[in-house]
């Protein structure tokens, strides 16, 4: 049995609720490449910071959006975490507003090009399309 084998069904839920294909995409794509690496994000991101009790799922995944917008050059992370945001309920108008909190605090240049790859996963959400996030 391997490590995503292993996962406890809380685990499991809340990585799922991000993306429905992330535990096959973790297990066939990133885990034999780099497995410790892929332990070490599922335990300290689903297995830790998601399941603390004083913010609420959105609320830390507003934080998220805003670090990865805020630091740059994370555009597929961008684009996971923004598929999952549409998942979690966020609506278009709630990531624009991240945008513009962004703009003003990361710069407007990181926050348009986060603007272009919110609308290409909204796109792609709209799909269906879960294994393109």
């Amino acid at each position: 049995m391997g490590f995503i084998d292993s996962l406890d069904q809380k685990t499991i839920d809340l990585i799922s609720k991000f993306n429905g294909d992330s535990l096959r995409r973790l297990r066939e794509d990133l885990y034999p490449i780099a497995p410790a690496l892929v332990e070490r994000l599922i335990k300290s991101i689903y297995q830790d910071a998601y399941q603390r009790g004083v913010l609420t799922t959105r609320e830390r995944h507003i934080a998220t959006i805003s670090a990865l917008i805020a630091i740059g050059g994370a555009e597929r992370q961008l684009s996971f975490q923004s598929y999952a945001a549409y998942r979690l309920g966020f609506t278009r108008e709630d990531m624009e507003e991240i945008l513009i909190q962004n703009s003003i605090f990361s710069g407007f240049t990181r926050a348009m090009n986060a603007a272009v790859i919110f609308d290409d996963t909204w796109k792609k959400f709209q799909r269906g399309n879960d294994n393109e996030a």
